[in-house]
């Protein structure tokens, strides 16, 4: 007895020095967020309705390719691919707006029911206290990212899915995740309310996600135009527009699965290969490394624009 009442909290083993794994896990505002969204019904019928979504998502897909179509051979193998991208369709959705609709009210709403300035008065750092809201957040979405790869699998029954399309689109999924839940946060953390923050973070994923990818669809098809009439554009011209069409398209989520689908099918190459235009030859690369490069700086610079944020309304 004299033991435990010694113990700062007798239910979580103390991290380890330097466990700085332990310390994220112990984060209190993990620890309390997590319990509060996990107890009780709400996350299990959730969970189940998702799961209950994409299983029906999947059949009407299947049963679609099947009535178009051989369900055997070749058939079988579109059908595959049919699954696999409705599968990762939901997925992007999930993470594109319902990742940052649940991070969108965590700090704003801490500050809309007064428990902002107390938690700003504790011991808990601006670092902590923006990790604990990443963490809780994320552990959901990706509990629900994860619970999608057995339906998703079922495409390898069919074929026409490898294990190497698989593991690269989770990851760039889960990468995606990571920064559209810091940019709700910072959305939190910049608007006064919650209903400003929600709007400021869905027109934000709109615009990245949609909005950008029609105002260079509509700049290359002016560009093209103007090209014809022009005679043509030069070798320089022309690989000028093919590598910021692969750098712009690494900035999306959706322009980078397809662009990097593409590679993998057509050129059977994950990084790039040769193209020739005339007597140039050029080096294409795949768009996933740099789709990965920029969500990770994006997320580093969203995390400290945010505790800086977080820093600034406790001081004032």
């Amino acid at each position: 007895m004299t033991e435990l009442a010694s113990h700062p909290n007798p239910t979580l083993p103390e991290p380890r020095p330097g466990s700085r794994l332990g310390a994220w896990i112990q984060n209190p505002v993990t620890v309390k967020e997590l319990r509060s969204r996990m107890r009780g019904r709400r996350a299990f019928v959730i969970l189940a309705l998702y799961l209950f979504f994409l299983s029906a998502v999947v059949t009407l897909v299947y049963l679609a390719f099947a009535s178009s179509g051989s369900p055997t051979g070749g058939g079988a193998r579109t059908a595959g691919k049919g699954l696999f991208a409705a599968v990762i369709a939901v997925q992007v959705f999930l993470v594109v707006f319902i990742g940052p609709a649940f991070t969108a009210g965590a700090i704003s709403g801490e500050r809309e029911r007064q428990t902002f300035d107390l938690l700003r008065t504790t011991l808990l750092s601006a670092e902590s206290f923006v990790l604990g809201k990443l963490f809780s957040a994320l552990s959901y979405v990706y509990l629900l990212v994860i619970v999608s790869i057995p339906i998703q699998s079922i495409a390898f029954l069919l074929g026409g899915l490898s294990l190497t399309e698989l593991i690269l689109s989770q990851v760039l999924i889960l990468v995606a995740a990571v920064t559209y839940a810091m940019f709700g946060l910072w959305c939190s953390a910049t608007m006064r309310t919650t209903l400003a923050a929600t709007v400021a973070t869905l027109a934000g994923t709109l615009f990245v996600t949609f909005g950008l990818p029609l105002v260079l669809f509509t700049a290359t098809i002016i560009i093209s135009s103007l090209s014809v009439g022009m005679a043509g554009l030069n070798p320089l011209g022309e690989a000028f527009l093919l590598y910021s069409g692969l750098v712009l398209a690494a900035t999306n989520l959706p322009a980078t699965l397809v662009v990097s689908e593409i590679f993998f099918l057509e050129q059977n190459t994950l990084l790039g290969f040769n193209h020739f235009i005339g007597s140039f030859r050029l080096l294409l690369f795949s768009p996933w490394p740099l789709f990965l490069l920029f969500h990770a700086v994006a997320a580093v610079a969203l995390f400290a624009a945010t505790v800086r944020r977080v820093r600034q309304v406790g001081d004032s």
